[in-house]
């Protein structure tokens, strides 16, 4: 008899075999199981939804707290007007201002200048407007009404022509930040200088001014698209208060009103200048302060806005048909000189509604 035809099995090793085989077997109907229920989840997610019914436009929003919450922050001088037109808000660390100024009062000084936040009042109601200027839905909303006010509350513009037939590019900064140019101003700003004579280049005028503090002159940089010559000439309109050249000598300078005739300069708000270029100039500057809106009534009252100022009160009038832009600037470059007097000339007074403005 062999050695192994007397060896017997031994359960122990079999039953570990069926346990690894079972193991396994399990392993891989867990797997199939899983496999099935993703498929299932990915159909459920990439399947093409069932067409719903549109739902019906919800009704515009009220905007009757945002007129209580703009003339409350105005009562308690969270917003506050400046002699330029704009309108300051407090800013939003205000509390911590205040709690810094209860704790260190010999250390706290206003800015030359500045809005003196401090001044004013800080109790529980003004908290509570600060809280909702700041950290709601519809101080947003007035912020925003607030920010775009301001930005059409200055006006500065300049036009020119070169009898030799020079061309160049303008370039405008204020305060150290770039601005956008449009060709053509505002009808009631352009009425009165749209039928000066001559080949005038189009018109580059500011079309929205950055939230910058204080005033600053604005500075408008004409590149020209040759070489000058010495004594080369050239004439300019410009709209804000009297200007300064660089690059170019000043041979006159003639004060203009609203309604374009020559006046004091104490009443100017635009100026005709002949200039004649400096010998190895690159470059003409011409910088000057920007005119308040208020200066010319008619600019701001066609700017619709629910932002009003009226008898020297600012006031929310908001509703339907009261808010939006009445007139849109073309970008520089998408309109002649000649085609935007034309324009100009083409457009009808105030009176058309505007569009309505919309929460963002």
């Amino acid at each position: 008899m062999s050695l192994f035809s007397t060896m017997k099995a031994i359960p122990k090793l079999n039953r570990s075999g069926r346990r690894q085989w079972s193991g396994l077997l399990m392993m891989v109907v867990c797997a199939a199981a899983s496999v099935g229920l993703l498929q299932r989840q990915l159909a459920a997610i990439y399947a093409r939804p069932t067409t719903v019914a549109p739902a019906a436009p919800a009704s515009p929003p009220s905007r009757q707290e945002d007129a209580k919450l703009f003339a409350q922050a105005l009562a308690a001088g969270l917003l506050r007007s400046e002699t330029d037109g704009r309108i300051m808000v407090a800013p939003a660390d205000l509390p911590l201002r205040q709690t810094y100024a209860r704790a260190h009062p010999e250390l706290l000084a206003p800015r030359s200048g500045a809005v003196d936040w401090l001044a004013g009042a800080w109790n529980e109601d003004s908290q509570r407007l600060h809280r909702m200027l700041h950290f709601s839905a519809t101080g947003r909303y007035v912020r925003q009404q607030v920010e775009d006010f301001n930005a059409r509350q200055l006006l500065a513009a300049i036009r020119w022509r070169s009898d030799s037939g020079l061309t160049g590019h303008w370039q405008a900064h204020w305060g150290g930040a770039a601005l956008a140019l449009a060709v053509t101003l505002p009808p009631s700003v352009a009425r009165f200088l749209a039928e000066t004579p001559g080949n005038w280049q189009s018109w580059q005028w500011v079309t929205r001014w950055p939230a910058v503090e204080g005033r600053p002159p604005v500075r408008f940089r004409l590149t020209p698209a040759r070489p000058v010559r010495a004594g080369e000439p050239l004439e300019l309109l410009w709209v804000g208060a009297a200007p300064a050249v660089e690059g170019a000598t000043v041979v006159t300078s003639e004060p203009l009103c609203a309604g374009g005739s020559p006046c004091a300069e104490s009443e100017a708000v635009a100026h005709r200048l002949t200039l004649e270029w400096r010998a190895g100039a690159s470059e003409l500057t011409v910088s000057g302060l920007p005119l308040p809106a208020m200066a010319l009534p008619e600019f701001s009252s066609q700017e619709l806005s629910p932002i009003r100022r009226e008898g020297g009160r600012l006031l929310w009038r908001g509703g339907p048909g009261e808010t939006g832009v009445l007139w849109r600037p073309r970008p520089v470059g998408s309109l002649s000189a000649r085609s935007a007097d034309r324009a100009l000339q083409a457009v009808p007074s105030a009176g058309r509604s505007g569009v309505a403005g919309e929460r963002a």
